[in-house]
């Protein structure tokens, strides 16, 4: 019986359930500590085109699996939560299964407000289409474009 459900865990997705967790932690924490959504638009501070390209250029590291640029990309408190290493272990295994980058066939952008820092964080969900199915990135940046937050689905 045992073997049996160890042979589940394996093929069950085990890696995609750990970045849904994670993401699901980020959001917890992120809601704890004052910042809340606000609305599906873009604060009046950002350029609807710059958040675009800053997370598309995210994207396209992601896709190259170069951890590292996405992190430079990040605020400090992105860089000192989590290692190029272990970006690469929980995204590698994804990009794995997903195969070759197509194209983003969908984008939202979206606001967020920290009422504890009197903060604004603007970015976008885009959907991206590889061969063998799609993830889902939710990006965040602060007012200086630091990415806050890479989530992927």
């Amino acid at each position: 019986m045992t073997e049996i459900i160890e042979s589940m865990l394996e093929m069950s997705g085990m890696p995609e359930r750990i970045l849904g967790l994670l993401a699901g932690v980020s959001m917890v924490v992120c809601l704890l500590s004052g910042c809340q959504p606000e609305s599906a638009r873009l604060p009046d501070s950002f350029d609807e085109e710059k958040v675009k390209e800053k997370a598309m250029c995210s994207i396209d590291h992601f896709n190259a699996r170069d951890y590292q640029g996405i992190l430079d990309m990040g605020c400090q408190e992105m860089k000192e939560f989590i290692t190029a290493e272990e970006f690469a272990e929980q995204c590698d295994p994804m990009l794995d299964k997903r195969g070759k980058f197509r194209e983003i066939k969908k984008t939202v952008f979206l606001s967020s407000k920290d009422k504890k820092k009197d903060a604004e964080y603007g970015g976008t969900v885009m959907v991206g289409d590889y061969e063998n199915g799609r993830i889902t990135y939710h990006i965040m940046f602060d007012e200086n474009m630091e990415m806050v937050e890479f989530l992927v689905q």
